[in-house]
């Protein structure tokens, strides 16, 4: 046995050597409980991040799809009532409540465009084109169509400015017109297609309901007269379009190189390069896998009386024409797809209008 002197401190540095590992223990159950937590905290914040985004998500969803079912209820109770109120009208003032009516129709689908599908958009405005043709033809039915009068000139001018890479076309030897394919689809009007190096002056034929289209011209310069209740213009390459105000919409596809010099409520540009637009426009215009285009103010308005963008719904000091939308360009930075036309850069058009159609 060992001395009582020796016992003790044995007895103490046992003790102490004992006591510390389970000190040790109980401090890392407690840190891992700890960090346990801290992992639950974390992984339930996440979850909760989580649901409120889907929610959102699912709230703007909801909500867009709201506002699309919205218009087309609105859109086709108004459309229905101005219908009706047409068909019953026999004096100038029902025809007069039918115009405000398809005006504020026009309206409601600008300001829509921003969120409307593009099948529903074309849909609204093929009906609001067949609203208008029937407005037109009830007028004609109570009263004579009143002709219009153009500004006074000094004198006619007996050619064209002269030619521009993309504002006036070179004017070649009129050949013998080219088979083409069908014109752009979703209008039922006149058409003017497959022309080559022409100079061509139209107007909408009666009975045609005022749709206008042009396709597969090349190197042709066109003017469109009054009456043009919307125009679907569909592969011009290196052309010029003059036009007085639209009533309805224009819908532009596949051009290249060309210049267009047009009035209307609603403008639709699609799958075009390099093209110069002079525009008076009631509501954004609105691109759509485009590129290289440049936008200036209509360049005929002082060559337009009042009266004209009256008919087709404008008015003649409230433009758009550089307020425009790129659909696929998403960034808030400016769309790399389009600009302004530089003021050095415009084209002015002092052509007198002509006074009657012919197409060549």
């Amino acid at each position: 046995p060992l001395p009582h002197v020796l016992r003790a401190p044995l007895r103490s540095s046992v003790g102490a050597s004992l006591a510390r590992p389970a000190g040790a223990m109980v401090d890392d159950e407690h840190a891992a409980r700890r960090k346990a937590e801290m992992d639950g905290r974390m992984a339930a914040r996440a979850s909760e991040v989580g649901r409120q985004r889907e929610a959102r998500t699912a709230g703007d969803d909801r909500s867009n799809r709201e506002l699309v079912l919205l218009f087309e209820s609105s859109f086709a109770e108004g459309l229905g009532d101005a219908a009706c109120g047409l068909e019953g009208s026999t004096d100038a003032g029902g025809l007069a409540a039918a115009s405000t009516a398809c005006q504020g129709l026009h309206q409601s689908v600008a300001a829509a465009s921003s969120f409307l599908p593009a099948q529903t958009l074309e849909r609204a405005t093929r009906s609001l084109a067949e609203l208008e043709a029937s407005i037109r033809a009830k007028k004609e039915q109570i009263a004579p169509k009143k002709k219009f009068s153009f500004k006074a000139r000094d004198k006619l001018a007996p050619a064209l400015p002269p030619p521009s890479v993309l504002d006036t076309p070179p004017v070649s030897v009129p050949t013998a017109p080219t088979p083409a394919p069908a014109g752009p689809r979703g209008h039922d009007g006149a058409e003017v297609r497959g022309r080559r190096g022409e100079t061509i002056i139209v107007a909408p034929p009666r009975g045609s309901g005022g749709d206008m289209a042009l396709s597969d011209l090349v190197d042709c310069d066109i003017t469109l007269l009054e009456g043009v209740a919307a125009l679907w213009v569909d592969k011009l390459v290196r052309c010029r379009v003059v036009s007085l105000p639209i009533a309805g919409a224009v819908h532009i596809t596949g051009c290249e190189g060309c210049a267009f010099h047009v009035a209307s409520r609603q403008i639709r540009i699609h799958q075009t390069a390099r093209t110069n637009f002079y525009l008076h426009a009631g509501s954004h215009p609105i691109i759509e896998a485009c590129s290289g285009l440049r936008f200036a103010p209509y360049s005929k308005a002082a060559d337009v009386a009042e009266e004209m963008y009256t008919a087709a719904g404008l008015a003649k000091d409230g433009n758009l024409w550089n307020s425009v939308d790129d659909f696929l360009w998403l960034r808030a930075q400016q769309s790399p797809n389009w600009q302004v036309l530089p003021e050095a850069e415009r084209v002015a058009h002092d052509t007198a209008w002509p006074t009657a159609a012919k197409v060549p």
